[in-house]
């Protein structure tokens, strides 16, 4: 059963225009700063939301790149969320948005066919039974955007997909209706070049940017070696310490690898004849879909590629001067390679119950159990010099909501759980009698198990409940961070644990706990490190920090989407590496940065629809040059940044609007 909304919309932005074609098409314009239009919600009945499952849509668009579409939902107590869709210019597509997302629970909502990726952002929830408005709308761009928008409606069950099949990629990989300088031409000039530039690397040696040591440190300066990588301050500013004991300030980049997968179910109608899943180009097919990265260098090297590909990327990240290897590489890479490593552990503790997203009930004693079995994939990596420590998890999605109450989404939830029953002990132990508890908190409770039951929850707390709520997430945080953090600690006392790479900080609560840390890991997608962040935590934890992920894309070359920071050409994005690099090289409290990735994305995007041109290789496993020089220079110069010898670059890149979603 299906309801179709009229498209009846009004602007909500300057610059917006709404074009009402018929009572199920619209044309939406809007300008380069963005802005959104809102769905007239007079003419639809209030309780329609909880009624119905899905909402979706049809839309087209001739941008030239990427359009970010927002679904932006608010409930009458003011609560907001935002679903960014991503949508391939050229091409129709179909939107379907479930309505259980309001919730809150999900980050990232299943990706549907022809969709890119698909991200919440906002509050913790909205209230389905209380939608109180609906707008559609786009984000910054270079341009004005303009889009048509039909068939709106709401449905009970997912609708059907059905689309023409289009020519989109082409053998290669590379988006077909567009040109740019350096795409390449043919598949002979792929392999010509390739076959080059591996003939170079077995004649001439990867050039030393550094006198190092045989585990990448600086020659330049030494402290005591203990076998292990470890962490020194030397008095005014932090580094790694190799196992000789020389100074590492690490510079590495995540993903080191041959593959960059490419999602293709769903996509089919955009996908050129693809080779047979079995034979040569075998290795080239996964899972969860084709690798046009693998089938190029199997092109270039046959049944050799494996071997070729590594010795071709040992001799690039060390004529690069890339000294680490990062986060979820190649294992049988970081195997062979001389370089030094981080290890990105994998099944991070959770429990049957979660609190809210991926936080779980961390006073149960599942929690406890649960961080022990995660502890244990590090024995069998304890005695590696090599490896220079381990970050415990990746972005937990439950800190992507700025503000939010851990305490009150419990309280929310019909759930009981270990936390729940904690909660109420310590309240108990706290206020002593429920009489004394009532007058804290204004409130008219008969037992401190009230609580217990979620229609008893206040819905607005004065400020002594607020700052209960407070303490209490503290409480649970420190133990989300302590407990597995001691386990790992225990299984392998040598490595460092590296932290958990939050996307960024949006309160202090964050920092709880993290003292079980040897280093503060945070992902910073900003055009320079937040220094005055990076050093407040440094000076907080008494432990230094670095970066796990940052990146810049161009809008000159291949990709439709050039990621969550972005600049107009190759040349500005080497100038933006370098910029970064030697900026953070200059920071006390700052250790190492981690380049996010060493390929760019495909064109259809990977398992959850990214599809950034944020590589130092594209595709044809072609090297950005004017990316590379750049890095090359700021690896030369980090080391004299560092220890004062010489300024960091003061040549700010200029940034345009991004299209990550």
């Amino acid at each position: 059963m299906t309801l179709p909304l009229p498209a009846k919309f009004h602007s909500l932005s300057e610059g917006v225009r709404v074009v009402t074609l018929d009572e199920q098409h619209c044309q939406i314009e809007t300008a380069l700063t963005g802005g959104s239009a809102e769905l007239d919600l007079s003419l639809v009945e209030a309780d329609i939301w909880i009624e119905y499952e899905y909402l979706t849509a049809d839309f087209y668009h001739e941008c030239h790149d990427v359009l970010v579409i927002l679904f932006t939902f608010q409930d009458q107590a003011g609560r907001s969320i935002s679903v960014h869709y991503g949508l391939l210019p050229r091409v129709r597509t179909r939107l379907c948005l479930p309505l259980t997302a309001l919730n809150g629970e999900k980050l990232f909502l299943d990706r549907y066919p022809g969709v890119l990726q698909s991200v919440l952002r906002g509050d913790s929830f909205v209230d389905r039974s209380r939608v109180a408005g609906l707008s559609v709308g786009t984000i910054p761009s270079v341009s004005a955007r303009y889009f048509e928008m039909s068939g709106l409606r709401l449905t009970r069950t997912e609708p059907e997909f059905h689309y023409a099949p289009v020519s989109y990629i082409d053998e290669l990989g590379q988006l077909s209706w567009k040109e740019w300088q350096g795409k390449t031409l043919s598949s002979r000039d792929m392999v010509s070049a390739l076959n080059a530039e591996l003939e170079k690397a077995r004649q001439v040696e990867a050039a030393s940017r550094w006198p190092t040591g045989t585990y990448g440190g600086w020659k330049g300066l030494q402290f005591a070696a203990t076998g292990f990588f470890r962490t020194e301050f030397d008095g005014t500013r932090w580094w790694f310490a190799d196992p000789e004991g020389y100074a590492l300030f690490s510079a590495g980049i995540d993903c080191i690898g041959p593959s960059s997968g490419m999602w293709i179910a769903g996509m089919e109608h955009l996908l050129p004849e693809l080779p047979d899943r079995e034979g040569l180009f075998r290795d080239a097919w996964r899972e969860d879909g084709y690798d046009p990265f693998i089938a190029n260098m199997i092109q270039a090297f046959g049944e050799q590629w494996r071997e070729c590909w590594r010795e071709l990327t040992e001799w690039r990240l060390k004529d690069w001067g890339i000294n680490t290897i990062g986060n979820w590489s190649a294992p049988d890479f970081i195997g062979s390679s001389k370089l030094p490593y981080v290890y990105p552990m994998h099944s991070f503790p959770s429990t049957g119950m979660s609190i809210y997203r991926d936080f779980p009930d961390v006073f149960s004693s599942e929690y406890e159990e649960e961080a022990s079995a995660f502890a244990r994939q590090l024995a069998v990596l304890k005695e590696d010099k090599r490896m220079v420590g381990y970050f415990m998890r990746n972005e937990p999605q439950w800190a992507f909501v700025d503000g939010l109450n851990l305490t009150a989404e419990m309280l929310r939830s019909p759930a009981s759980s270990a936390s729940k029953t904690r909660l109420i002990a310590w309240l108990e132990e706290k206020y002593g009698s429920v009489d004394c508890w009532n007058a804290a908190w204004e409130s008219s409770y008969d037992a401190f198990r009230d609580l217990l039951d979620y229609n008893n929850t206040l819905p607005e707390g004065n400020e002594e409940q607020k700052k209960d709520f407070t303490l209490f997430n503290r409480m649970m945080i420190r133990r989300y961070v302590e407990i597995p953090a001691k386990a790992c600690k225990e299984a392998d006392p040598h490595h460092l644990n590296l932290g958990m790479r939050y996307a960024w900080i949006s309160n202090e609560d964050l920092l709880e706990g993290c003292e079980a840390f040897d280093v503060f890991s945070i992902n910073c997608y900003q055009l320079q490190p937040d220094q005055e962040l990076i050093e407040q935590i440094s000076r907080k934890l008494k432990r230094p920090v670095m970066i796990g992920e940052y990146h810049f894309g161009a809008a000159d070359s291949g990709l439709p989407a050039y990621g969550i920071r972005a600049v107009a050409t190759q040349r500005e994005r080497g100038l933006a590496y370098r910029y970064y690099v030697e900026q953070a090289a200059a920071i006390p409290g700052l250790i190492g940065v981690h380049y996010f990735q060493l390929n760019d994305q495909t064109v259809l995007g990977r398992f959850d629809g990214e599809n950034y041109q944020i590589g130092v290789i594209d595709v044809c496993q072609q090297p950005y040059q004017a990316f590379v020089e750049q890095m090359m220079i700021a690896h030369r110069n980090m080391y004299a940044i560092r220890t004062g010898q010489v300024q960091s670059t003061v040549q700010a890149p200029e940034e345009i609007p991004k299209t990550g979603f």
